[in-house]
């Protein structure tokens, strides 16, 4: 009889600590399921983490674009992604002037988060797979006159193109980001959706020529190209021959009294 007046609140006490194991593996199992969702989204939890604490204030939640303040990213792709986190140029301090490259603000592992993440939000270009070895250097100096020196300068060095726009050095620039570039065109350079990936790598080859190129001359003048340093060479070797110039056709004291002397 006293064993069936125990077993009530023995049972009990059983089921209470079952429910309490019940409910504290619940929490977990849901976190659990959440991180493993988090981990299968595209640049797993990271990439996700990182764009909506540093991106999405600017580009949308789900790269939609926000008026005034950053484009849309549903089909900038890969590469555009890539090119723009490898260069520094996002984020962007400033986002109703030029973007201009600088210092690069992720590490190795942030920035393939951040490009798998935001190309899971259309269908852009892939990140080019470039071979600059492969690449022939004279096709790569054909079509880099024909479409790349008017704004970058026939020594990459970059300049100003009109309306406070700037074509930026290709000095650093590795061979993927010219290939990226090419493809995506970015600020105000035009992509170029008709270069084949065999011109790519010659155009990368070309540009890994003009970097490694040693400067010939007294100084590179900034490796402005021809032109300025025509001008400079003007001007370094005409002004003096100008005062020279002017000095031997300058009346001399000691000729003048020889010349009154000879006179009758």
């Amino acid at each position: 009889m006293r064993f069936l007046v125990v077993l009530p609140p023995v049972a009990a006490v059983l089921l209470a600590v079952h429910g309490l194991a019940t409910a504290d593996d619940g929490k977990p199992a849901e976190a659990d399921e959440q991180h493993q969702a988090g981990q299968a989204a595209p640049g797993g939890e990271l990439g996700a983490t990182l764009y909506a604490t540093q991106c999405a204030s600017c580009h949308g939640v789900t790269g939609e674009g926000v008026d005034d303040r950053g484009p849309d990213l549903i089909d900038e792709g890969e590469a555009a992604v890539d090119f723009a986190l490898r260069t520094g140029r996002m984020p962007a301090a400033n986002t109703t002037a030029q973007v201009a490259a600088g210092p690069v603000r992720y590490n190795e592992q942030e920035i393939v988060a951040l490009v798998e993440h935001v190309g899971a939000f259309g269908d852009g270009p892939d990140i080019p797979d470039v071979d600059a070895a492969a690449g022939d250097l004279v096709a790569g100096g054909r079509l880099y006159r024909l479409n790349c020196a008017a704004c970058h300068v026939a020594s990459g060095a970059g300049a100003a193109i009109g309306a406070e726009r700037q074509a930026s050095s290709l000095m650093s620039s590795t061979p993927t980001e010219i290939g990226e570039a090419i493809i995506v065109g970015p600020g105000a350079m035009p992509s170029f959706g008709s270069f084949t990936p065999s011109d790519i790598n010659d155009v990368a080859a070309y540009v890994t020529e003009l970097q490694e190129r040693d400067t010939t001359g007294l100084v590179a003048f900034g490796g402005a190209g021809p032109v300025a340093e025509g001008l400079a060479a003007w001007m370094l070797g005409l002004i003096p021959l100008i005062a020279i110039t002017r000095w031997i056709g300058s009346p001399h004291e000691g000729r003048d009294i020889e010349a009154d002397e000879e006179q009758p």
